[in-house]
């Protein structure tokens, strides 16, 4: 009985400091759970912040975005690709945050990608030029960026045939994207091929939005997703969460804030 009256005193007296400190317990604990994740440096969609005056990158918006509405806080520690998928297989961190399914199929995704990307063909403008197909590239001088997929095995096909090696322009090396828009524009090369999120980013960085035109797409998409690893205990519910999360902006058309900072106002749609 005396221990009963005691706990019971124990139990008010903590209730009573909580209220005096004004700390709400039916809400969230005191300090959320930290969820670390791998990432890399591929702006727009995840950023070295150091470098893109604090922005993150929309993927890992929304992210953010997602776990926090959860009660969690996001880490990410930034690193060569290779090794970012290396360590989340591992364990080391609970996902990656950007990833496609072809280069990592055992990791756990949620249902749909953050965001579909095409290939877009990138012209100066005024140029009467649109592409159809590859025999539409025989007499253009194509810059590309090496170790790229360009999505439509066709395309892919064309791009690395010996047979087209004359007119194929291969870059590598820093800011592949910004040299080769820079290459279009001074006329080093006719057409160049770029993801249209990646294409927008640095288009708007370098002031040159009004400089070229998208004359075509791809007719795939990459799709980009943040996935987990298939050690953590937490996988399958973190992409539920995101999948939640994606399906609702989706639906009620807020993703796009998310996309507006990194490319500015842009449909999809009313380019294909």
């Amino acid at each position: 009985m005396i221990k009963e009256i005691r706990a019971v005193c124990f139990t008010i007296s903590v209730i009573a400091g909580i209220a005096v400190s004004g700390i709400n317990i039916f809400i969230w604990p005191v300090q959320a759970e930290t969820i670390k994740m791998a990432t890399i440096d591929f702006c727009p969609f995840t950023c070295n912040p150091a470098n893109e005056g604090g922005k993150d990158g929309f993927m890992t918006d929304v992210l953010r975005y997602a776990l926090e509405t959860a009660g969690y806080d996001l880490e990410v520690e930034m690193m060569p690709y290779v090794r970012a998928v290396k360590e989340t297989r591992e364990g080391r961190f609970e996902g990656i945050v950007v990833v496609g399914k072809l280069y990592a199929p055992d990791l756990v995704y949620p249902e749909i990608p953050v965001v579909s990307q095409r290939v877009t063909f990138i012209v100066k403008k005024g140029t009467d030029w649109q592409y159809r197909g590859v025999n539409s590239l025989k007499n253009e001088t194509i810059g590309i960026v090496k170790g790229y997929h360009y999505v439509d095995e066709d395309l892919q096909a064309y791009l690395l045939s010996d047979e087209n090696a004359d007119h194929v322009s291969v870059l590598h090396g820093h800011n592949p994207t910004e040299r080769n828009i820079k290459k279009l524009l001074r006329g080093r090369t006719d057409v160049y091929l770029e993801g249209e999120f990646s294409a927008l980013y640095v288009l708007r960085k370098m002031n040159a939005e009004d400089k070229v035109v998208f004359s075509g797409f791809t007719r795939n998409a990459f799709d980009d997703y943040v996935a987990f690893s298939p050690k953590s205990k937490r996988a399958a519910e973190l992409a539920l969460i995101l999948t939640r999360t994606l399906t609702a902006l989706r639906k009620n058309g807020k993703l796009n804030s998310f996309l507006s900072p990194y490319i500015g106002r842009y449909d999809q749609g009313e380019l294909d």
